[in-house]
């Protein structure tokens, strides 16, 4: 099993059908979507989605026309009805076909046009976190990330600024090779000795920092035990534009959030915020997102786009470090050579993953 999920295009096809196709996957920020016909367009796994603000709040659709399949919204992210721009076929708030230029020739009768859609999905707003479900029926968001979870995340996505730089760039390595590197906070300290390590309290402290917060006695592989929160200490006291935000908390601690099947949303000292967001495209290439803020600002008229950039540049110079090995790591498992990976205590939440993942995934795709 250990090197085919990695590597396995047959296995890709079943994390879409019992992954990315059953779970709750982040889509956006709503902060993106506040006005009637501000849209998100995505592919999850290949599976294109757009989520869109009308008088009913939001809806999600497949970003498909059921004329020829074109995408109803093309751009990431923008302001628009939905027009598909290869026709012109125009859709009303409920996705339902509402205008056809040039009708005399498609000879459709009116029973015809009135079964003529968008393919809607589900939408569920967890403060400012959009999630989306590509499921007739899908499960509680509550069965994927307990109560307590999500009310952190209603908590803390409540100070963020409505200022954000975002960025999607490709990664040469299988998607849950990053979802398991940050998970992996004994990497730090060799990966990243003089970048993220250099910030991390350790006086009077062992080499590797004490996480609080994991599930030590959750030796069941269960869903909601495969997201958690996460607080490294930090010797960063101060920053100088801290005056100048509305903070999360007080603790001078790196705050993560770590939300199955493919998110990491942490905070330094909550007075900026980075998501994370791993996406497959194939076996050994990922979309790699990253939308960047700070907390919510004082005076809105504080304009930080400088503050962002320089953000993205350091949060950038972390990813490629980590890229390096895992596109070394993912080079090397293809191959007949597998042995099962040899994890430690420390390693179990990585442990109760694959557990999982063997239980719903991998049975399903080989049975």
């Amino acid at each position: 099993m250990v090197h085919r999920i990695y590597t396995s295009s047959a296995i890709l096809d079943a994390e879409r059908r019992r992954l990315f196709s059953h779970l709750w996957i982040f889509a956006g920020f709503a902060q993106f979507v506040q006005k009637r016909n501000q849209y998100i367009s995505r592919r999850i796994c290949g599976i294109p989605v757009v989520v869109q603000r009308t008088r009913d709040g939001l809806l999600g659709f497949i970003n498909r026309c059921p004329h020829r399949h074109m995408p109803i919204q093309a751009e990431g992210f923008g302001s628009r009805s939905m027009v598909c721009p290869y026709h012109g076929w125009s859709y009303n708030d409920h996705g339902r076909l509402h205008g056809m230029p040039n009708p005399g020739l498609y000879n459709f009768d009116a029973d015809e046009c009135a079964d003529i859609g968008l393919h809607k999905i589900h939408v569920e707003l967890v403060g400012q976190l959009i999630f989306v479900n590509l499921t007739e029926t899908p499960i509680p968001i509550s069965s994927q990330f307990d109560e307590a979870l999500l009310q952190q995340l209603r908590e803390v996505s409540g100070y963020l600024d409505s200022q954000i730089i975002y960025s999607k760039f490709p990664a040469r390595y299988n998607w849950k090779l990053n979802m398991e590197n940050v998970k992996d906070w004994n990497h730090i300290q060799f990966v990243h000795p003089k970048s993220f390590f250099s910030s991390v309290e350790r006086s009077g402290a062992p080499s590797v920092p004490k996480i609080s917060g994991l599930r030590r006695d959750a030796g069941e592989a269960k869903l909601a035990n495969l997201s958690y929160a996460t607080r490294i200490p930090l010797s960063i006291t101060s920053q100088w534009f801290d005056g100048l935000v509305n903070r999360y908390g007080q603790d001078d601690v790196y705050y993560n959030w770590l939300l199955y099947p493919n998110v990491n949303f942490c905070s330094v000292r909550g007075v900026h915020f980075l998501l994370q967001q791993f996406d497959p495209v194939a076996p050994d290439l990922t979309d790699y997102h990253l939308w960047m803020m700070t907390a919510k600002r004082n005076s809105p008229a504080q304009d930080f786009t400088a503050l962002l950039a320089s953000f993205f540049k350091s949060e950038r110079n972390v990813i490629e470090e980590d890229a390096v090995y895992l596109t070394r790591m993912q080079n090397a498992l293809d191959g007949e050579y597998g042995r099962r990976m040899s994890h430690g205590d420390y390693e179990l939440p990585l442990i109760l993953q694959h557990r999982w993942y063997q239980e719903n995934v991998w049975n399903e795709a080989t049975s």
